[in-house]
């Protein structure tokens, strides 16, 4: 996937996991980082079967999860 389609609100997948952008902006991930376009995600299924991390929040670079992500999915989120 390319970067320039990540957006703020959608949903992705890899194939096995879905994550939820929240937000795009300067997170980095460790002091020094100079990459600072970084995606902040939140875990919508982890992959297993008890989807024991959804809900969880976490971070990466905006490359890595374009690398991450295969297509964009379509999630409904009420419940």
């Amino acid at each position: 996937m390319k970067k320039s389609e990540i957006r703020v609100g959608a949903d992705y997948a890899n194939g096995k996991k879905i994550r939820k952008v929240i937000d795009i902006g300067d997170y980095p991930l460790y002091t020094g980082q100079t990459n600072r376009d970084c995606i902040k995600y939140l875990i919508v299924d982890d992959g297993t079967k008890d989807n024991r991390k959804c809900g969880v929040i976490g971070v990466m670079t905006k490359v890595s999860f374009a690398n991450w992500a295969k297509e964009i999915v379509e999630v409904n989120h009420a419940k």
